[in-house]
């Protein structure tokens, strides 16, 4: 049986923004709380969630729209999770065609082994690129409330928070699903995931970031894992050199 390839480049990690620079790997249909931004010199193959397929240099995807990319020798991709301004901006005219995905090549250096200054520069380069000139419409705060409540693994008191907003729990559900992006359970799911991300980046093996983040077991963690990218966690996360930003 042969083994599935591995990313073995470098992430870099920073709040609500994820960087890797190296090899890049085929992936599943997938779709996710998080704008990617994929960058590639040579170009890489690019499948939206209706059959539709380009080559890009550099392209920009939008959160929770179905999509899968081909292998590159060497290229990164910027995540932004749902939560990050940019990635609420992209949101807003987001476009499930991958023919809407291509930006002109972005000449921003790629070595092979970056440094977290270099790394920082990516980023702003990247970002700079994207020219966005809408910023993200207000969440309601009631829906800000449950957001934050929903980041931590306390328990969340739906009654409670909807009658102080004044809303039935039917009413919060639905602003929240609008304000989010995906119903609060999916929200639920991708911060378990986040968390089990950030406890590897620390160390940890994948049965024991499973069992951190409240998922039952690393079977569990690597369904809702390929779910979300498209690969298994041990193709994503095991064979990843880990830096922090911040």
């Amino acid at each position: 049986m042969s083994t599935l390839a591995r990313l073995k480049g470098t992430a870099f990690a920073s709040g609500t923004r994820m960087l890797y620079v190296g090899p890049l790997v085929a992936t599943e249909r997938h779709s996710h709380h998080a704008a990617q931004i994929i960058i590639a010199s040579q170009g890489v193959d690019l499948a939206d969630g209706a059959n539709g397929r380009i080559r890009a240099c550099t392209a920009v995807i939008p959160p929770h729209v179905p999509h899968g990319h081909g292998a590159c020798e060497h290229g990164a991709i910027l995540f932004l999770d749902g939560d990050d301004l940019v990635s609420r901006a992209l949101s807003r005219n987001a476009e499930p065609r991958c023919e809407a995905w291509r930006r002109p090549a972005l000449d921003v250096p790629l070595p092979p082994n970056p440094t977290p200054e270099q790394a920082r520069g990516i980023i702003a380069s990247v970002l700079s690129a994207l020219d966005l000139c809408q910023p993200p419409g207000p969440r309601h705060p009631a829906t800000r409330r449950m957001g934050a409540a929903l980041d931590s693994s306390d328990p969340v008191d739906l009654a409670s928070l909807s009658l102080e907003a004044g809303l039935s729990p039917r009413q919060m559900r639905h602003a929240f699903a609008r304000d989010f992006g995906l119903p609060m359970r999916a929200y639920v799911r991708w911060k378990r995931l986040r968390r089990a991300i950030a406890a590897v980046e620390e160390g940890a093996n994948l049965s024991a970031a499973a069992a951190s983040a409240g998922f039952a077991d690393s079977a569990h963690l690597t369904r809702v894992f390929r779910e979300q990218f498209g690969m298994t966690p041990s193709q994503g996360l095991s064979s990843v050199t880990w830096r922090t930003l911040d």
